[in-house]
């Protein structure tokens, strides 16, 4: 298959096209409030960066005037043995951040015809990368079960209703951004079984590595069995390494070897593919990472409980919650104080801000400036 893009690809109306907004940076915040210190909690990234990663970095003899391998084998056979579940090398495609990979899939899987489904609240990449492709997109209702821990996450049996003969790709995070549900694997499969074999689907795993593995079951065990389905990964999230951009894709040899067309030859650096490798390596670094992410996460918790502020899924590195009609007020409170979290109007959550889990010392600047703006409440 050719990656040329097609005279009708090319002619795409961009303003119907959202931007996507980063979150604030460190710097800007620092100069516009003219403060000496910034926590940044937006962006989802984790506090720490593995021992190793910084050494290797450190060091004075990289050969940065020759190309990186276009192919790097050791790591395409690390991270084959790293999903497991009989994946090989053949099953693995890398990308500049997992944001590419799924750029390779949409320009092979859709075109000016094709419908794209994309359950409401999800990454807005999905949104604008099948836009650059003139797709259609269809939005699928959330689970709206104030019960149910996966409140506003993706509702499966909505998705299934919106198929058509059209429909060419569904996107499905899990566990999802910005609202940090996880749906089982058991749902998963039986919604991949109820599936035309023309509608592929992307499981976007960024966050995984943040799961129970004995507990929360990775889509890449349902890749042998289904030929539509591709799993993206990210090692922007627990393995911090979200400034050199490096993720991958699993799937099918077969597909994985039709994304290939779509590659560009050195598409990840010499430091990415390193740190990668090192990254993947270094066990008590993940292990770390998680152990902090869940003391995190309880300690954001019991505040959100005794501030009586409601919140959704907490599978991620995150925790997005319910401010109401002071959300606004409270954004800007935590910048003129030195904290940045990231609000959620592009999401369709306008009552809602998202807080990266960070270090126990940034956890605790925002644990202050939350109960200094809820005094009230305590």
């Amino acid at each position: 298959m050719s990656g040329i893009i097609s005279k009708e690809h090319r002619s795409v109306n961009l303003k119907n096209i959202k931007k996507y907004t980063p979150g604030f940076n460190i710097h800007d915040i620092q100069k516009k409030y003219k403060l000496k210190k910034v926590i940044k909690l937006a962006s989802n990234e984790n506090p720490f960066v593995s021992n190793d990663v910084l050494s290797f970095i450190k060091k004075s003899n990289h050969k940065l005037n020759l190309y990186p391998e276009s192919n790097p084998d050791e790591l395409h056979k690390l991270l084959a043995d790293t999903v497991g579940h009989r994946m090989t090398r053949n099953n693995i495609i890398l990308g500049n951040g997992s944001n590419e990979i799924l750029e390779f899939i949409v320009r092979a899987k859709v075109d000016n015809k094709s419908e794209v489904i994309i359950p409401k609240h999800s990454f807005l990449v999905y949104e604008i990368i099948s836009k650059l492709q003139n797709a259609k997109i269809i939005v699928t209702k959330p689970d709206n079960d104030k019960a149910s821990e996966n409140y506003l996450g993706i509702n499966l049996e909505s998705v299934i209703k919106k198929i058509t003969k059209k429909t060419k790709l569904i996107f499905i995070a899990n566990p999802a951004n910005p609202t940090g549900t996880y749906i089982d694997l058991s749902k998963i499969d039986n919604f991949l079984q109820s599936l035309p074999k023309n509608t592929s689907v992307i499981i976007d795993e960024a966050y995984y590595e943040y799961l129970n593995p004995k507990i929360n079951k990775t889509a890449v065990s349902l890749i042998n069995k289904y030929k539509n389905l591709y799993v993206t990964r990210s090692f922007s999230k627990i393995y911090g390494l979200a400034s050199l951009r490096v993720g991958y894709g699993i799937s099918s040899r077969d597909n994985i070897s039709i994304l290939k067309n779509y590659k560009q030859p050195f598409n990840s650096n010499l430091f990415a593919q390193k740190a990668a490798l090192l990254a993947l390596k270094d066990f008590k670094f993940t292990r770390v990472s998680k152990e902090n992410n869940d003391i995190a996460r309880i300690k954001l918790t019991e505040l959100f409980n005794r501030l009586s502020i409601d919140y959704l899924g907490t599978y991620c590195n995150f925790i997005t919650f319910r401010a109401g009609k002071r959300s606004k007020q409270l954004f800007e409170y935590l910048l003129k104080n030195g904290v940045i979290v990231r609000p959620l109007t592009n999401y369709g959550l306008t009552d809602y801000l998202r807080v990266s889990l960070g270090t126990p010392h940034d956890n605790n600047i925002f644990i202050k400036h939350m109960k200094l703006f809820y005094s009230d409440k305590i």
